[in-house]
């Protein structure tokens, strides 16, 4: 399915910018071996398709490469690349100064851009990947902006806290209440500190995704991917509590459908396993050729 690059907001518009000596995004550096164009182009596309999945919407991106060209972009959140035929919309900067009434003008607080307001109506029908509601988009906005800032830590929580209060409202198979959970799973996934508890909210955003019919299936593929490879890691470091984990994940990953995965995880759990020695058979004849065989 190829994108309608005219429904995409004009902002954020990130920029991709490649050098010998590296990649970075926004003047942000990707850790890349330097050198390597390939590999950077590939992280830092990446980190831009987190960036889509936490919006829950394509993104734009400006790609500046090596030898000065640059190209416009749109990256979806589920990795897809597309090349504009057209540069980006210009964005006019926000007016900072007095209005000419008199009255100095607000300061400017970045925000996520969302798509006109509708009307109200009792239950809208909502479509995957659509904004939150007015009444979360600040929670959003600041989720956002402590991801840009690196507070991984605070991003989390924030994802927490509103992933809760949606649930509560919309109810947990809701797809603003999915959409929040599988940012969270992505941003914990990111920090790497905990392979436990990162498997266990890997499982249960795979098995939400999948049992709300969430969009785009690819990225619930993804997640289910990530669970079993984060539970791979927990296996060589964390034997017993890979163990501990590895019904809950079969289940994950039979109910979607993945035997080859399925089948993996099982033929470890039966090499990790000990396998149990039978006792001597106290009923077993003697060996006459000992002493107390003898007669």
């Amino acid at each position: 399915m190829t994108t309608d690059a005219g429904q995409v907001p004009a902002t954020p518009l990130y920029t991709i910018t490649l050098t010998g000596s590296g990649v970075s995004i926004d003047g942000e550096p990707v850790g890349v071996p330097a050198g390597d164009l390939p590999a950077a182009r590939l992280a830092a596309l990446a980190e831009i398709r987190v960036r889509a999945a936490l919006r829950g919407r394509p993104v734009r991106v400006t790609a500046k490469e090596p030898d000065g060209s640059a190209w416009p972009l749109v990256v979806d959140p589920d990795g897809r690349v597309t090349t504009l035929s057209v540069p980006h919309p210009v964005v006019p900067p926000p007016v900072r100064a007095g209005d000419g009434s008199g009255r100095s003008a607000a300061p400017v607080v970045p925000v996520v851009p969302v798509a006109p307001a509708a009307p109200v109506v009792p239950e809208p029908a909502v479509t995957w990947g659509a904004p939150l509601p007015v009444a979360h988009q600040e929670a959003w906005a600041r989720l956002l902006a402590a991801h840009g800032a690196g507070d991984t830590t605070t991003a989390i929580a924030l994802a927490e806290r509103t992933e809760a209060a949606l649930e509560a409202e919309y109810g947990p198979l809701h797809p603003h209440t999915v959409q929040v959970l599988s940012a969270r799973a992505w941003l914990v996934l990111g920090r790497r500190d905990d392979l436990s508890a990162t498997v266990q909210l890997l499982v249960r955003t795979a098995l939400r995704r999948r049992r709300a019919g969430a969009e785009p299936r690819s990225e619930t593929a993804q997640v289910a991917g990530n669970a079993h490879a984060a539970w791979r890691s927990l296996a060589a470091t964390d034997p017993r509590r890979a163990l501990e984990l590895s019904g809950p994940l079969t289940d994950m990953l039979e109910e979607l459908g993945w035997p080859d995965h399925t089948q993996d995880v099982v033929r470890w759990v039966e090499e990790a396993t000990p396998r149990p020695t039978l006792p001597e058979d106290p009923t077993l004849p003697e060996d006459p050729a000992s002493p107390e065989g003898r007669t």
